[in-house]
């Protein structure tokens, strides 16, 4: 999927573009930087998506999650790892708080 098929999906589910400087972290809003996509899907959820020069070994695509004031972070090169949890959450077939779930609690995912 490319950056600007994300964003196509993304303008169709309501989201909005916000600049990288006046990124809030609003829930549906997005913003590009070099190259690279971030999605607020939530307060406590987000979704990135980096180019490979810019991954620091840590993964191209990563899922953020706040619980009770505490963040983690799940990072990946496997696109269909990501993609599956991304399209889900925007169709509405998996909610906040099963993914947040996922990423804080550490848990085998697939």
């Amino acid at each position: 999927m490319t950056n600007r098929e994300i964003i196509r999906e993304l303008k169709r589910r309501g989201y909005s573009r916000v600049d990288i400087d006046t990124d809030s972290r609003a829930a549906k809003t997005f913003y590009t930087y070099h190259g690279g996509v971030h999605i607020n899907g939530t307060e406590n959820l987000s979704f990135h998506i980096v180019p490979p020069q810019d991954s620091f070994g840590l993964g191209r695509f990563a899922i953020c999650a706040t619980r009770n004031g505490e963040s983690s972070q799940l990072g990946t090169d496997h696109a269909p790892f990501f993609f599956r949890r991304l399209l889900a959450f925007l169709k509405g077939e998996r909610k906040e708080n099963e993914i947040i779930d996922e990423i804080c609690n550490d848990r085998k995912t697939e």
